[in-house]
């Protein structure tokens, strides 16, 4: 029964399960028919307007300090004790330092 439960075996259990339905719903599918309106952009029921439409990276930044800060926030959590506090602490100080560089901006 131990034998069962390894991750390997519960991955591959999952993994063939996967594939059954995968397999299963593609029979179950119609055929499809691509063109006419499939091949076209969909923007919330309006047509895409025309023109170079250049992306914006002002989210970026925030999206970059919420991910530095929950990396942060983990291996704080994960530091046990003992010399990997110290460690713990040197990577917050780096952190602090790439923080203040990317708010500074």
């Amino acid at each position: 029964m131990d034998l069962l439960l390894t991750p390997f075996v519960v991955f591959a259990g999952a993994l063939a399960i996967a594939g059954i339905l995968y397999l299963w719903g593609r029979a179950l599918a119609p055929p499809a028919a691509p063109g006419g309106h499939k091949q076209e952009m969909y923007t919330g029921g309006e047509a895409p307007r025309g023109g170079d439409v250049r992306p914006s990276y002002a989210f970026f930044h925030t999206a970059l300090f919420f991910t530095v800060l929950h990396v942060a926030a983990l291996f704080v959590v994960t530091a046990v004790g003992g010399p990997s506090v110290i460690l713990a602490l040197l990577y917050l100080g780096v952190l602090v330092v790439a923080l203040a560089a990317l708010v500074r901006r």
